[in-house]
């Protein structure tokens, strides 16, 4: 479960939560972690009983402006550590974008950033894991396909960088069966979520089941295909704060556990 699921509780209450409703680990939120602070937040999580999927996220990287850049590739380093000390297997990381760019241009830039990054990746022993965002947010990322992220990783050919596979994102993707099968290796991590279709707002997402995404055809491919990394449930939105943390953290673990029925 992901921390962004409940992001208006503390930290503490997060944890005593997810483990109340039978989840095996915990999705770091970068902006709770600075908040909490990682040596107490390793310590929170290991009394929990919980394991780490991922801190998430590192980035944006702002592609026009190098100095920005620079600033936030040593965020990023910190980040690796962090999530190191918190046992996580994963740094998610938010490529980032400018729009002044062609997609080509913004991909040499950030697979230099990525580049620079691998070698504490590797120290760490966290491996990166590269998000595509869909199209309305193009603050964010210039990846808006699943397919785009595996061909980028691709190219860069490190084992110790890997994709997101955002369900939301990816679901209505050309090839993408093809791709979960072919390319199990490179996905480092899977964001579950649900949304109903006719929904125009970026972050309107629903409790697993309430929507239209076919969780279940997807997730079972991925267990086809071998896949064995973490499932991250990642839900926000103006139906998740209408209903509330309370009720949407069990539902949705029981959903998706249903995935599998």
């Amino acid at each position: 479960m992901s921390q962004v699921t409940t992001l208006g509780w503390p930290f503490e209450r997060d944890l005593e939560a997810y483990a109340a409703a039978g989840v095996p680990a915990v999705g770091v939120s970068v902006e709770k972690l600075a908040q909490y602070g990682v040596a107490r937040a390793a310590r929170a999580i290991r009394a929990a009983g919980l394991g780490v999927s991922c801190l998430c996220a590192t980035g944006p990287f702002p592609l026009g402006d190098p100095a920005a850049c620079r600033t936030a590739l040593d965020a990023a380093r910190r980040h690796l550590d962090a999530a190191a000390t918190l046992g996580a297997e994963n740094l998610v990381v938010v490529p980032g974008a400018d729009p002044a760019l062609a997609w080509e241009e913004a991909a040499a830039r950030a697979r230099g950033l990525l580049e620079a990054l691998l070698p504490a990746a590797a120290k760490t022993r966290v491996r990166l894991a590269v998000e595509p965002v869909g199209q309305l947010r193009v603050d964010l990322g210039f990846l808006h396909t699943f397919a785009d992220a595996l061909d980028f990783v691709d190219a860069i050919g490190s084992p110790w960088l890997g994709v997101v596979c955002e369900v939301q994102v990816a679901w209505i993707e050309r090839g993408l069966y093809a791709n979960l099968a072919a390319r199990t290796d490179r996905i480092a991590l899977v964001q579950v979520s649900d949304f109903k279709v006719g929904t125009r707002q970026a972050a309107d997402r629903v409790v697993i089941g309430d929507g239209d995404v076919p969780l279940g055809r997807i997730c079972r491919a991925l267990a086809a295909a071998g896949y064995a990394g973490w499932y991250d449930i990642e839900l926000l939105g103006p139906a998740i704060e209408a209903e509330g943390y309370e009720a949407v953290v069990p539902r949705a673990v029981a959903r998706f556990r249903a995935l599998w029925t």
